[in-house]
């Protein structure tokens, strides 16, 4: 039993050894083959330039980049911030259409229409645009025949920080 046992020792040893030797030969002729392909060597990188720095010179005019902006000045015109933002504030006032206006009860609405078609009915006091636009009136103007939609919005300055008022009027679209 211990001669089957080293003779299977033996026997598995050559095996192995001969399995060996033919991977190896392998490997050596994909060596030579991987070398002779070789491409020529890279390029190095070119040398990095010096950096020269440059003295700022800002205009009297421009805000200087280096020295932090004041705190948003409080003014009356201030509008509240945290207040919940209506779903026309979303878009830009330029992308809304006033494409119609509505009667319930005596009261008078105008229909805004979004740029993705969506249809929504506003009325004085509520909020639309992305410059914090209310709605100050909704009438007819008496030299047009057409109603108009006045709109106060309230901008901050970027430089100063200063809440400044300005008006817009979107006039009722005609259906082309």
């Amino acid at each position: 039993m211990i001669r089957n046992k080293y003779l299977l020792t033996v026997m598995l040893t050559m095996l192995l050894g001969a399995c060996g030797k033919a991977q190896e030969d392998d490997l050596t002729q994909f060596m030579n083959e991987a070398s002779q392909s070789a491409s020529a060597p890279i390029e190095p990188l070119p040398q990095v330039q010096g950096f020269s720095p440059k003295q700022y010179n800002a205009d009297a005019a421009l805000h200087d980049p280096f020295v932090p902006r004041k705190a948003a000045v409080k003014s009356a015109l201030q509008p509240d911030l945290n207040r919940h933002k209506e779903p026309l504030e979303a878009y830009p006032l330029e992308g809304l259409k006033f494409v119609g206006v509505l009667s319930k009860k005596n009261r008078i609405f105008a229909a805004i229409q979004t740029p993705d078609n969506m249809v929504y009915q506003v009325k004085p006091g509520q909020y639309m645009g992305e410059n914090l636009g209310r709605i100050t009136a909704l009438a007819e103007n008496s030299q047009t025949l057409k109603y108009e939609l006045k709109i106060k919005e309230t901008i901050q300055d970027q430089v100063t920080g200063e809440w400044t008022e300005q008006m817009t009027t979107l006039e009722l679209q005609e259906h082309q």
